[in-house]
């Protein structure tokens, strides 16, 4: 039993926490007090009036909390009343809404007095109206919630047949996983259900879907093993060549697709294991891919340096074998096809520059050089003309320019659709055309230029050099 004493010294530990604030703590205290001091023999004159005294002080805070938090509940009974006056257009935010509301005024109850009777009563009867329109709203839901629970009730009756049916020979896992997942994706459909529905539901659920899972796990372990024994295969393959080695692999590969499935964690494991039992054949591919890459680069080499052609590295290329499907040699391949460009560039403007220097070597005597193309060195005259056939000169010109599609002279617009008609005809005719080759109208050109070339005559020979571009 507390003595007077006792409830003296919480008394005054009562009044030290009215004077720091902590109210509610001293409130407590005090009732404390009140309710131990009644079990006292006698109360002395000095302990009740110091209990009064912290009554009264109890009292003064109450006043003084109901005078600061009367204004806020009035402020949340007009919240209450703008809610009924505007109705929110979705009945589930505004049962948010008031239960917002309620909560602040349930937390005014716990900091300060409670409110007094007629507001309490005003609060509670405006709430009540506030709800109606939701509660048509949540009776709609709780029957939403019993159909749903209805739909997964049959999705356990759905699942449990399928068991009885299947039990007896269980598909492949695949098949069970497959019927499994559309099962949970009927079962996600009906959703929300009532609290009081859930954890049975649930139950009744896993309870269905056990025999199908240990079906899988069972089948599974069937198939860990198959696996492990394609591992141990794998292990025990040799021979000196080592493509047989892949060979042999790639055979036990497709035996372990054909398998099945031994799930997802055990499936990815044996994998590994799988394939890492065969990096010594792939280890020892990419020893000779290697090599042979180094090879190829090395001809590469010498092709950019001009040591070999473009023939011979692609002979030695050949033969190797085991890099013609890597990206490297996909490279390698490329550098080989510039290369063959740069250099049939560089023969087609050489081929260019000797036409173009054709007729200063005709006129100057000087058909021995070896610039001059040899397909028509043979065919010139030896000598130049003292004058030159202007005729043969301009239908040699306009018909290289045909040849060439370039546009000819206004002035040899009637030639030039001669010579298109007659090239026409001669086709259609199959007859053969001693001038319709590039080199034959060349060597007819510079067979009929005089020997001192006169403006005419050259201005036709520019008009020619703007077909070899073309044409060679």
């Amino acid at each position: 039993m507390k003595t007077s004493q006792d409830l003296f010294k919480q008394l005054d530990e009562a009044e030290s926490l009215f004077s720091k604030g902590s109210i509610k703590v001293a409130q407590k205290k005090v009732r404390e007090v009140i309710t131990k001091s009644k079990e006292l023999d006698k109360v002395p004159n000095k302990l009740r009036h110091k209990i009064n005294f912290a009554i009264g002080q109890s009292r003064y805070f109450d006043d003084m909390s109901s005078f600061a938090t009367n204004p806020k509940r009035e402020e949340l009974i007009k919240e209450i009343s703008t809610i009924i006056e505007s109705p929110l257009e979705s009945p589930k935010k505004q049962a948010h809404l008031i239960h917002d509301v309620q909560t602040k005024w349930q937390l005014l109850d716990l900091s300060s007095r409670p409110a007094s009777k007629e507001q309490w009563n005003k609060f509670n009867e405006l709430t009540n109206k506030a709800w109606e329109p939701c509660s048509e709203y949540f009776d709609e839901l709780k029957q939403i919630k019993i159909n749903n629970a209805a739909q997964r009730m049959e999705i356990v009756n759905n699942i449990n047949k399928y068991v009885e049916d299947n039990s007896s020979n269980w598909p492949q896992p695949k098949f069970l996983i497959q019927f499994l997942r559309q099962s949970f994706d009927e079962w996600q459909k009906y959703a929300p259900v009532l609290d009081k529905d859930l954890n049975k539901l649930r139950n009744a659920y896993f309870e269905a879907k056990k025999p199908i899972n240990d079906a899988i796990k069972k089948q599974e372990q069937i198939v860990i093993k198959a696996k492990e024994a394609l591992i141990e295969k794998v292990n025990a393959i040799t021979d000196e060549d080592n493509d047989i080695c892949i060979k042999k692999f790639n055979d036990l590969k497709n035996e372990w697709k054909k398998a099945g499935s031994a799930g997802r964690k055990a499936d990815n494991k044996l994998w590994d294991k799988f394939n890492k039992s065969a990096d010594r054949f792939f280890n020892a591919k990419k020893e000779v891919i290697d090599a042979e890459l180094i090879k190829a680069n090395e001809l590469l080499s010498q092709l950019k340096g001009d040591e070999i052609s473009i023939n011979e590295i692609l002979k030695s290329l050949s033969d190797l074998k085991n890099i013609s499907k890597t990206k490297e040699f996909n490279s390698i391949q490329k550098q080989i096809n510039n290369k063959r460009k740069e250099q049939e560039s560089k023969q087609r403007q050489n081929k260019i520059d000797s036409y173009t220097n054709l007729l200063d070597a005709f006129l100057n005597n000087e058909l021995t050089n070896t610039q001059v193309p040899s397909s028509i060195k043979n065919k010139l005259n030896k000598m130049p003309l003292e004058k030159s056939s202007s005729e043969a000169l301009t239908y040699a010109c306009v018909k290289l320019e045909a040849l060439a599609g370039i546009d000819s002279l206004k002035k040899d617009a009637q030639l030039r659709q001669s010579i298109q008609m007659e090239m026409l005809t001669n086709k259609f005719n199959k007859v053969s055309d001693k001038l319709n080759s590039f080199d034959d109208l060349l060597i007819h050109f510079v067979n009929n230029i005089s020997a001192k070339p006169t403006a005419a005559e050259k201005t036709l020979w520019k008009r020619v050099l703007k077909t070899f571009e073309i044409l060679v």
